[in-house]
């Protein structure tokens, strides 16, 4: 059995490894993926059933618990109307979500994404009541009210930096909610799409990240010529891009809160129009770079 550093576990998003198309009832899906997960020496599984029965949730459970597999709770998006005309309906549904999350899933932390993929929720708004300085004021307050709730519960908050601001801005979220149930789901390769180089958030994130996403993106020549931009960023398995993913992970390892036992789960990102045209079967790809992806990880943190 592998050993590695600070007792890392590994584990993949479900969109890193689909179940190939010839299992179509979703919750075989998901089953396929946890044997899967399992199979490469997989630790975690962060896949949230959705829209199942009660009895396929207990057999989920009942799985997680066969495959000794850590969950991570999905954190809804009420946890960002706290503070807002909503906040009682807020709060009663943030509670009920953690109830589930710590005694139906048994999961320790849960994450999301403030950002949308959108310019809308970005840095980028300059849109009066929405600008930058705006948008992280309002999340502070709301995450400072989630703050005391998630501590009731003895759970853990993971916020995805998800292409709406640096790393640096969150971490100032992060300094001034100043909660250790309160941090990141870092993601490592999501700042590309913010415009920044991902590297710069390396510091800033590694410091806070409850969970994470290992993800890796290269920056290529457009293939849409000049008029439409000079570069774009693609994505690629780990360890094949323009991450420095041996000083994310080294970091992460060094400054995580809970670096013993980090939870290292590799996402892949947007492959662009390119990759689909050479390839065919893109579940089959994606299968390929996910398992390169967890090789990678396994290589580097493996003790010797």
């Amino acid at each position: 059995m592998i050993s590695y550093k600070n007792n890392v576990k590994l584990g993949f998003v479900g969109g890193a490894y689909p179940a190939p198309p010839t299992i179509e009832d979703r919750f075989e899906k998901l089953k396929w993926q946890m044997a899967q997960a399992h199979r490469m020496g997989c630790e975690v599984f962060p896949g949230v059933p959705m829209g199942i029965s009660e009895e396929q949730m207990q057999a989920y459970v009942d799985l997680m618990h066969q495959y000794g597999f850590e969950g991570v709770g999905q954190m809804p998006r009420c946890v960002f109307e706290l503070a807002g005309p909503e906040k009682n309906r807020a709060e009663e549904e943030l509670c009920k979500t953690l109830e589930f999350t710590k005694y139906t899933l048994g999961a320790k932390v849960l994450k999301n994404g403030y950002g949308r993929l959108r310019q809308e929720t970005s840095r980028w708004n300059r849109t009066p009541g929405m600008t930058r300085d705006e948008q992280l004021a309002r999340l502070t307050e709301n995450l400072s009210l989630a703050a005391p709730i998630l501590e009731k519960y003895g759970l853990y908050y993971g916020l995805e930096n998800h292409l709406d601001f640096k790393g640096s801005e969150l971490a100032a979220v992060f300094e001034s909610v100043h909660s250790p149930y309160i941090g990141s789901c870092y993601d490592t390769a999501n700042a590309f799409y913010v415009n920044c180089d991902a590297n710069d958030d390396i510091p800033y994130l590694s410091k806070w990240a409850l969970t994470t996403h290992i993800k890796d993106t290269k920056i290529i020549d457009s293939p849409f010529n000049g008029p439409d931009g000079p570069m774009i960023a693609v994505g690629c398995a780990v360890g094949q891009g323009n991450v420095d993913i041996p000083r994310v992970l080294d970091a992460l390892l060094e400054n995580s809160p809970v670096r013993d036992g980090l939870q290292l789960i590799v996402e892949l990102g947007w492959f662009g129009c390119q990759v689909a045209e050479e390839n065919a079967d893109m579940g089959a790809y994606y299968r390929r770079a996910c398992e390169e992806s967890l090789e990678f990880i396994k290589d580097y943190v493996k003790k010797t």
